[in-house]
């Protein structure tokens, strides 16, 4: 009897484990779960499924309207705006398909529905791999190329707008190819703890040079002499202000993500030890950093502020003709 109780446990426990892994994209999500239902109530699931919607429908609005500004402003379409354009559309992607999939999974698994369709879950993870990193190394990219145009501003003035759309290009390959791997490892065609140990190296070495280089530029903002540097740092001033507090909020709200995947990855007996609802808010604070970064462009750079009421207004005018 105490034998097949403890087998019970175990076997709960191990379903359990699963089921928070495929919701932090660590694991496949199997045959295994099925019959497997979280602790959790009808008030508690409706509850963050309002919520992931509202803020899938809050990504889709703020984006699409930063990557108006971007396009339709004659004076934002520097070599710097590709990157943030990208950006914009990496987290577009996060909106408009990985966090209505991850809805999706989540109230299937909180409801205790049995898995029928692998494919879902791995299109979510796949998705949610590739835009969620591909946005974690564009900011690695515009951290490098704050540097570059604070310490080189001639170079950088000079610099062909080809080497950003390389840039850009390496940075959705890399995404690509970790979110292929993602697949294979999910389909145990290749070692699950490679791919993590790959995966985790590559974030780390990404937030890793976003410190470094704003630390950095700010030294040397405060080494030089105004008289100096003048030209430099004033120009460059607002778009590093801005991008310093995009990256800040990038690591505040994808920290706690990022530590339990570490824990998790590394240490899968610690999983059963941590609360669904802890899961859930830093999945949350994930998703919700995507829809920051329209309204920090719109605080901290006055060009896009000015295209942005621009916008609005023609957008007002046109609407107040049409009625």
């Amino acid at each position: 009897m105490a034998e097949n109780k403890n087998n019970n446990n175990n076997m709960l426990l191990t379903k359990r484990a699963r089921a928070i892994s495929m919701t932090m994209n660590i694991s496949s999500f199997g045959k295994e779960q099925q019959g497997w239902k979280p602790n959790i109530s009808s008030y508690g699931i409706a509850l963050w499924c309002t919520v992931f919607s509202l803020i899938s429908i809050a990504i889709l609005c703020a984006n699409a309207i930063a990557i108006a500004v971007f396009e339709v402003t004659k004076s934002l379409r520097k070599k710097n705006q590709i990157l943030m354009l990208n950006l914009a559309f990496a987290d577009l992607l996060i909106g408009g398909i990985a966090l209505p999939l991850y809805i999706y999974v989540f109230y299937k698994s909180a409801r205790g529905y049995p898995w029928r369709s692998r494919l879902v879950n791995e299109i979510y993870i796949c998705v949610d791999i590739f835009a969620g990193v591909s946005s974690m190394f564009l900011l690695a990219v515009i951290a490098l190329e704050r540097v570059f145009s604070v310490f080189c501003p001639f170079k950088h003035r000079t610099t062909p707008r080809k080497y950003y759309w390389y840039g850009v290009m390496l940075v959705w390959v890399l995404a690509i190819c970790l979110a292929s791997l993602k697949l294979l490892s999910s389909r145990k065609l290749i070692p699950i703890p490679h791919h993590n140990v790959l995966i985790f190296t590559l974030v780390s070495l990404s937030i890793a040079t976003i410190i470094v280089s704003y630390i950095c530029i700010w030294k040397r903002a405060y080494s030089v002499t105004r008289k100096e540097n003048c030209n430099v740092i004033v120009a460059e001033k607002s778009v590093v202000q801005a991008m310093l507090f995009v990256t800040i909020m990038f690591l505040i709200m994808w920290m706690p993500i990022y530590l339990l995947n570490v824990v998790i990855g590394f240490e899968s007996d610690q999983v059963y030890k941590v609360p669904l609802n802890v899961i859930y808010l830093a999945k949350l604070l994930q998703y919700c950093n995507s829809v920051v970064n329209p309204i920090i462009y719109s605080l901290k750079i006055p060009a896009f502020r000015k295209a942005l009421r621009r916008l609005g207004k023609n957008i007002f005018q046109s609407f107040s003709r049409t009625v």
